[in-house]
Order: structure tokens, then sequence, then C-alpha cells
């Protein structure tokens, strides 16, 4: 830490000692001192500007795959049976993917991470979630029209009308589970390797100009 403050010292020194070697009158040497003093600020604040623009999107993307995460376990550990009764107001759960697509930033600061990091991050957007979304739109419209009939308030319904129902919301419920359960394996294992929250909290640095602040679970704890 003593390093990291000598070199920050250092730097901000290097024009008074600069100006002390010339032999320029004091006015001058005033102005130059006061354009070089203004330069270094500004490089230093605008340096301090993307290092927090950086880390807070990284956490948003980080938050997206714990909440898409929660959401996978949850749904995994619902259990139903072949007659569970369709209803025709469940919507079936999607996993979002808002933050890596509102603009180019997450991938920009992904890339600055560590190869392996890189990998599953962009692997998580750009396969896991597209490919889990478009099987449940697919399941969702050919339920939709399996169970188009299904939809009967007075319960008049034919008991084999019922027994088909009951099996395609089945397979529809199936196909939920079955992706909340790979849903929630990769997110774990995305959140194993990227945890900027806990990065954060373990850098003096960045607590200190972000705060410490975070929720348990992104914490690491």
């Amino acid at each position: 830490m003593k390093k990291i403050w000598s070199s920050i010292l250092l730097v901000f020194t290097f024009p008074i000692r600069l100006l002390k070697k010339t032999r320029i009158d004091n006015f001058v040497g005033g102005l130059i001192f006061g354009a070089a003093f203004s330069l270094i600020v500004n490089v230093v604040t605008v340096g301090i500007q993307e290092t927090v623009q950086k880390q807070h999107i990284l956490e948003a993307v980080e938050n997206e795959i714990v909440h898409n995460t929660i959401k996978a376990n949850y749904l995994a550990g619902v259990e139903h049976d072949e007659n569970t009764p369709y209803n025709p107001f469940y919507t079936i759960q999607r996993y979002s993917r808002d933050i890596w697509e509102q603009s180019s930033e997450p991938l920009q600061y992904i890339s600055q991470l560590d190869q392996q990091t890189q990998i599953v991050v962009t692997g998580y957007y750009t396969t896991t979630v597209p490919l889990s979304n478009g099987s449940l739109d697919n399941m969702q419209k050919i339920t939709d029209e399996k169970l188009s009939d299904c939809i009967n308030w007075d319960n008049s319904l034919p008991a084999e009308e019922v027994e088909k129902c009951n099996t395609w919301n089945n397979l529809r419920l199936d196909l939920e589970k079955s992706t909340a359960l790979q849903m929630a394996k990769q997110g774990l294992e995305v959140l194993k390797e990227y945890h900027p929250t806990k990065d954060r909290l373990n850098n003096w640095f960045l607590r200190l100009i972000m705060g410490s602040k975070s929720t348990r679970v992104l914490s690491g704890e």
C-alpha cells in the first residue's frame, strides 16, 4: 500500500520537481504548473470514472446471472405430478439477458477479463440463455395449440380429453423443469469464475470509491 501512495505522490509532485530544474520565471512557471496539474487531475478523474463505470457494468451482469440462477433453482424444485391440472393463466418462465443486450459495454468490459472468465460469461449469454429460451418458446407454441380446447370452466370435458390436456400440460412443465435444472447448473458454473462484487469487496481502492455494500449472495459469503 505504501508503494501505491508513493507512486501517486510522485505523479502529483513531478511538475514541481521539473520546474525546480528549469530557469523559467515564477509567473510562467506557475502557468505551466497549473496546466500540468489540471491535466494530471483530469487524467486521474477520467481513469477513476472509467473504473467505476466498468465495475458497475460487471456487477450488473453478475446480478442478472444470479437472478436467473435463483429463478431456475426455484423452478427446478417445484414438484408436479401427471395429474397436475392445466392452468391457462400460467406463463412459462424465461431467462433474462437484458443487461447484455442493452449496450456493447458488457462485452467491452468482459473482454478485458481473463480468457476463462470471458469464455464462460459470453457462452452463457450467447448460447445457454438463448437456447433455453428458444426451447421454451417452441414448446409453448406447440402446447398452446394443443391446449386451446382445454379451457372448460364447467368441467364438462370428456375423460379422454382431460387426460390429453394433462399430458400436454405435463410435457410443458417437464420441459420447464429440465431447462431450469440446466440453467441453475450453468449459472452456478459461471458464478464460480465470475464474481466482480466479491472482487470489489476484496479491493481496498474499489471499496474506498464505491463502498462495501452488497447482498449476501453476491458477496460470496
